[in-house]
């Protein structure tokens, strides 16, 4: 079966890989039709990859993520080498940021990387995200790193500084004015990741806008007890998972996915 995104025709791949594999690409290609469809984007300038086993899935060149498939995914192995028999390209230069990642986080199999104008405005601020919301102290509670602006990330030698930003614990870095970086064992879990410290920086943005009236900061014993309210929400109290309910909406809206 031949699929076509604009005028480049490639091969559907259900059923010739591993279901270990397809599984990655269909959910890697989910989060990639998501994240235009939750205001995320800029163009294709955002990042994505998964880790199937020692190889790698990452985002072809050219295509927008609204036109993101499973089959259209590029398999590379750690230096960015590309490994699938595909028409499409990657810029390599982009995969340093995933490689930064997956090369020192044997827990991560999912990463996402965006830099829309909510994230990057809290990223230029100072003071970082405050710990005024529910969001932001959820966020921190999960490890939340910061890294330094030392000029566009695309090169090899950035590689270890981002590492350092990320550590060995931290589930988001905040990119200082530039984004922000979110990891997960699945897909959902970098997905809710992102949209959690997304949304602590949206209220920041809306609180200090409110006027001249002081935000209201949690104690550091209240903040330290969300590290609880996560194991907690670990175990399926007092939550409830959107992931498949997304995945049914990407299924009435926008089936294509997972071709």
């Amino acid at each position: 079966m031949s699929l076509k995104i604009g005028d480049v025709s490639y091969p559907s791949l259900k059923g010739k890989v591993s279901a270990q594999e397809w599984d990655a690409r269909v959910q890697l290609a989910a989060l990639c039709r998501l994240i235009p469809m939750m205001g995320w984007d800029d163009l294709s300038m955002q990042l994505v990859s998964a880790r199937v086993g020692n190889e790698y899935l990452f985002i072809p060149n050219g295509p927008l993520f609204e036109e993101v498939t499973a089959s259209s995914l590029v398999k590379v192995n750690l230096e960015g080498d590309v490994l699938s028999d595909t028409p499409f390209g990657i810029v390599k230069t982009t995969w340093y940021p995933m490689r930064a990642v997956h090369e020192v986080r044997d827990d991560v199999n999912f990463v996402i990387h965006t830099h829309d104008d909510i994230l990057a405005a809290v990223a230029c601020n100072k003071n970082g995200l405050l710990p005024i919301s529910q969001s932001a102290a959820f966020a921190m509670a999960d490890g939340l790193g910061y890294h330094a602006y030392d000029g566009v990330e695309t090169y090899e030698e950035k590689i270890p500084s981002l590492q350092r930003a990320l550590g060995t614990e931290n589930n988001a870095v905040l990119l200082r004015n530039h984004g922000l970086l979110t990891v997960g064992w699945e897909a959902s879990h970098a997905f809710m990741r992102h949209y959690n410290v997304r949304k602590a920086c949206r209220i920041q943005l809306l609180a200090a806008s409110a006027g001249k009236e002081e935000l209201l900061h949690f104690s550091d014993e209240m903040l330290g007890s969300f590290k609880y309210e996560l194991t907690r929400l670990g175990q399926g109290e007092g939550t409830t998972n959107p992931w498949p309910g997304l995945l049914r909406k990407l299924d009435a809206l926008e089936p294509s996915y997972k071709d």
